[in-house]
């Protein structure tokens, strides 16, 4: 199921048609930033698509990549990975109010406490933000910054934030 999930995504993401309907046909409907912090962990590559816009409103699909050790407990490269998938709305013209719900798939290394080797363990963390966006809607530079809390194992509550730089186009 999970899998399924992930297949569905990434098709939406990476379509060449756009589900996306608005007023103007000179509207950017890709982005791709740079975060620091936020729901990738300490720092994440983003790309994000427009599935619907009509004048002040916006929502999009947004998928990043991650990585938290690159080496494992035993110094050999076996990278963690983060993959943040969310749904995000906005509302404004060129600042605009941010708001997104969505899962951070991790899959980590641990010790194998039976015979000390690594093993990966996969869990879902829910991802929510809120936050500011600069951006126009014809393209060009991207910036956001936003309260990104975490809900850890869907128990556990975490504040975090992050800064985002990007492109649109």
């Amino acid at each position: 199921m999970k899998y399924r999930f992930i297949k569905v995504i990434f098709l939406i993401l990476f379509s060449h048609n756009t589900f996306s309907q608005t007023e103007s046909t000179d509207i950017a409907s890709n982005f791709i930033y740079l975060e620091v912090a936020g729901v990738g962990g300490y720092g994440s590559i983003n790309y994000e698509r427009v599935m619907y816009c009509k004048k002040y409103l916006m929502f999009t699909m947004r998928c990043g990549i991650s990585t938290y050790h690159i080496l494992d407990f035993k110094n050999k490269l076996n990278p963690d990975i983060i993959i943040p998938f969310a749904l995000n709305a906005f509302y404004g013209e060129n600042h605009k109010i941010e708001l997104g719900v969505g899962e951070s798939f991790l899959n980590i290394i641990h010790a194998n406490t039976t015979d000390l080797k690594p093993k990966r363990i996969t869990h879902f963390h829910t991802i929510l933000s809120i936050g500011y966006r600069y951006q126009k809607n014809t393209g060009g530079i991207v910036f956001r910054c936003a309260y990104t809390p975490i809900i850890e194992f869907n128990r556990y509550f975490r504040h975090w934030a992050g800064i985002s730089i990007g492109y649109s186009f």
